[in-house]
């Protein structure tokens, strides 16, 4: 195997092809990136046997043929030579790196193991996808990602759920303690599938490749779910398990609404999270006619506590909140001013936008005792 590419071209897509291999163990295949090249274009893949990368590139192939390295290794090589064409040939075992105007200013010998030895990597049919604004998608990750359960038992909480709804796509994601949920409608048709729960390092992963802009493609099959952002594809296994019903937990009928900006009420959970007690993170919040009181419990280190102008006419209440679960879902809401709505203060309440969009995050208050 012999070809000719920009060092940048291949350091793009080992350095993503990183992230989908297996660093464990660099005598395990699934450890080596596979490169294929062929009339003209390198097929760069990658799996840990949970994930998986592909992606394809233009290149000059002087001498057709495959093989596999230590994807690790070769994305630090990539990072430290210089952006020039480099001519990369494989024989017996061995990989060479060498600028291809053959000035020898660096020359790297890289060990290989035989391609016929690269497991092969899942597959999806093209009908099954469906494609999807990029900065849409990507924002339903951020407004639900963030509740997911860490190491929990309950496995099933550990990834962000995604199923269609009638003509909309959901997605939510839920710890116990808080929800973040978003129901939105996308121009492109959007075929049916099996409700997935979609590990997070994939909703990251699938961030860090996509610009933001344009379209993305989204496929759903038994155990799996795909992605293709440009010329590069991605999958994961699903995380297995039933769901809860997470309608149920959306409260209704809530009669008590407290409309306030949402800059003051982030700053002011800011000030007064210094000086709340490390264990429990708790934060109070008296509300009274047209105005949000926060304050902390005395603690060693003192005591403070901030007004902030509100819209509320509901009756005198106080909640307690853990300070780090309620500035989570007030970042995400993308508009100037912000509602909570409730019944009661020790109840599920709902977070949202003023005026009301397609998301809405729920969360538990802690007991006031």
């Amino acid at each position: 195997m012999k070809f000719l590419c920009q060092s940048s071209v291949l350091r793009a897509e080992i350095e993503i092809a990183n992230s989908f291999s297996s660093s464990k163990n660099s005598l395990s295949i699934f450890s080596n990136v596979l490169l294929e090249a062929t009339n003209d274009a390198l097929k760069v893949k990658a799996t840990d046997q949970n994930m998986g990368f592909s992606s394809t590139v233009p290149i000059s192939v002087l001498v057709p043929g495959s093989t596999t390295v230590y994807c690790d290794k070769l994305s630090q090589l990539l990072k430290n030579i210089p952006d020039t064409e480099i001519e990369v040939s494989e024989e017996n075992g061995n990989m060479t790196i060498k600028p291809s105007d053959n000035s020898n200013s660096f020359v790297i010998n890289i060990k290989t193991i035989d391609a016929a030895k690269f497991p092969g990597i899942a597959e999806i049919d093209e009908s099954l996808y469906f494609s999807a604004t990029q900065r849409d998608f990507f924002d339903m990750i951020d407004k639900t990602s963030f509740a997911v359960a860490e190491n929990d038992s309950r496995h099933f909480l550990t990834g962000v759920y995604m199923e269609k709804k009638e003509d909309d796509l959901v997605m939510v994601a839920t710890d116990g303690k808080r929800m973040g949920y978003v129901c939105r409608h996308f121009e492109q048709n959007i075929p049916e599938f099996m409700p997935a729960i979609i590990p997070p390092k994939f909703l990251s992963l699938m961030k860090s490749i996509g610009t933001g802009e344009g379209l993305l493609s989204i496929g759903v099959k038994e155990g799996y779910i795909f992605s293709e952002i440009g010329n590069r594809t991605i999958y994961s296994t699903l995380i297995q398990g039933p769901y809860p019903a997470y309608e149920k937990v959306i409260p209704k009928n809530l009669d008590n609404v407290c409309v306030i900006k949402k800059d003051d009420i982030e700053k002011a959970i800011s000030l007064i999270s210094i000086l709340v007690e490390s264990k429990s993170k708790r934060i109070f919040a008296d509300l009274t006619e047209n105005k949000v009181v926060l304050s902390s419990e005395n603690t060693e280190f003192g005591e403070g506590e901030q007004t902030v102008p509100a819209s509320y006419s509901g009756p005198d209440v106080r909640m307690s909140f853990n300070s780090q679960l309620l500035v989570a879902p007030i970042k995400k809401i993308d508009s100037d001013y912000m509602k909570i709505m409730f019944s009661k203060p020790t109840s599920a309440m709902i977070f949202t936008s003023e005026p009301e969009k397609d998301y809405l995050f729920v969360l538990m208050p802690m007991q006031i005792s």
